[in-house]
């Protein structure tokens, strides 16, 4: 099925809601809510800042059970559930830590250990990505300017990624193999973590403030991306790159004046962006239909939002043509939800006619698989072998390869402007390390 062109899509508030809660009110870098098939996560209102807390999905009303996953020692600045394992989320704290944690309970409110703590990071980590093809694989960012790729199952920190400025949203290329960086500084990268190669970074925005990058997947995104941004410090702006040419924006908007930075959403499978900001009250919906951006649509919150999500389009009510449902928090007791909507043709119409097929179907990958991925391609077309022994370990080597490129990449990166500081040596150190023991996992 082809792509369609979508218009007068409209927002419905639920009468019901999920109230009684204790929202924190401290400012997170992420959009503060998170949304599974199965719960709704927020940090907890603690003197601390930080406890993640859980509901049911299906439980609205007063008083709901709450899950506590206690362990930060500063305030939760993001929060992700697996798309594979919807039992696991991952939370981003001011503590620089990262923690995955499996709230499949069995019935218990109260977690005090996180099923894997990630500790590299020297400043607060502000966003995650899961991996949208691979098992486990989660990407932070932080203000230590670097964004770091782990494998959660064993916390092991895989690849980091040098970047100049503090670190503002991290994500991935949806086929899973590259990461897109944007920074406080309004500028963007586009890294294979596994080579540290950047394959292209540029200025997204006029002004230096706040900027968010997404990838726009699927049939109606042809491959490009998205960012959202300022102009003069006061005119927030969305704009369209190709990411195989950004010397100039394919098409640039401006949306209104406010301080506060525009969230981007993508839908794949039906083309629509929804842009929404803490301290607004309107959540603005367009569709990214043959090249151009087509306005779709709006609605209105019933208080100011301090923090939203949307939840996973698997639970959307399709028999009503239920594009998507936000959920918003604008007073810190109570979270609401609002479905969007398209105007029907006939009483008849189906979420079919939207949506086309499922892609329930999605490639799911190793870490193993995806880690020797391009590289362990490059190693064999070298004719990396021994006659004698066989061929070489391609995983240890292509490891190795990559701290290699991971090193210089963070040379480069430090000391572009004076290769001859001092603060380098311990870096071409490693480099020399790491050769030597590359050239001995060759000739074993």
């Amino acid at each position: 099925m082809g792509c369609v062109k979508l218009k007068n899509i409209f927002g419905e508030p639920w009468k019901q809601s999920y109230r009684d809660l204790k929202i924190s009110a401290r400012p997170t870098q992420s959009c503060g809510l998170a949304a599974s098939s199965q719960h709704i996560a927020f940090p907890w209102d603690v003197g601390s800042g930080g406890v993640v807390a859980l509901i049911d999905i299906n439980n609205f009303g007063r008083n709901p059970p709450i899950i506590k996953l206690s362990g930060h020692g500063g305030s939760i600045q993001d929060l992700v559930f697996n798309e594979f394992d919807q039992n696991i989320i991952a939370s981003a704290s001011d503590d620089c830590t990262v923690r995955i944690w499996d709230v499949n309970n069995d019935g218990n409110l109260d977690i005090n250990k996180a099923k894997s703590t990630l500790t590299s990071h020297s400043m607060k980590v502000t966003n995650l990505s899961w991996n949208p093809v691979v098992d486990y694989v989660l990407l932070s960012g932080s203000f230590d300017c670097s964004a770091k790729v782990w494998d959660a199952s064993v916390e092991r920190e895989m690849f980091s990624v040098p970047v100049n400025d503090p670190v503002s949203y991290v994500t991935w290329k949806p086929d899973g193999n590259l990461i897109l960086v944007s920074t406080k500084e309004a500028n963007l990268s586009l890294v294979d973590p596994r080579s540290g190669i950047k394959s292209l970074g540029f200025k997204a925005h006029d002004s230096s403030k706040l900027t968010h990058g997404i990838w726009l997947g699927g049939p109606y995104g042809n491959d490009h991306i998205l960012t959202t941004g300022f102009v003069n410090n006061k005119t927030r702006q969305i704009r369209v790159w190709d990411s195989r040419n950004t010397e100039k924006f394919l098409l640039s908007k401006d949306i209104d004046s406010s301080s506060s930075p525009l969230f981007p959403h993508w839908d794949e499978q039906t083309g629509i962006i929804s842009l929404a900001a803490k301290g607004d009250l309107t959540v603005r919906l367009f569709q990214y239909f043959e090249n151009e951006l087509n306005k779709a649509g709006e609605f209105k919150t019933s208080g100011s939002i301090k923090s939203f999500c949307l939840i996973p389009n698997s639970i959307c009510d399709k028999t009503k043509c239920e594009l998507g449902r936000f959920l918003t928090n604008e007073n810190c007791a109570q979270i609401n939800a609002t479905s969007m909507f398209v105007i029907r043709r006939n009483n008849h119409a189906s979420m079919i006619e939207l949506y086309g097929e499922s892609n329930a179907s999605r490639r799911r990958t190793t870490v193993s698989d995806w880690s020797n991925g391009s590289l362990a391609k490059d190693i064999s077309s070298l004719q990396l072998t021994n006659t004698k022994s066989g061929s070489i370990n391609r995983s240890d080597a292509a490891n190795k390869f990559r701290d290699i490129s991971s090193i210089i990449t963070e040379c480069n990166n430090k000391y572009a402007e004076n290769f001859n500081d001092s603060g380098m040596i311990p870096l071409l150190e490693k480099i020399q390390a790491n050769i030597s023991e590359l050239i001995s996992l060759i000739r074993r």
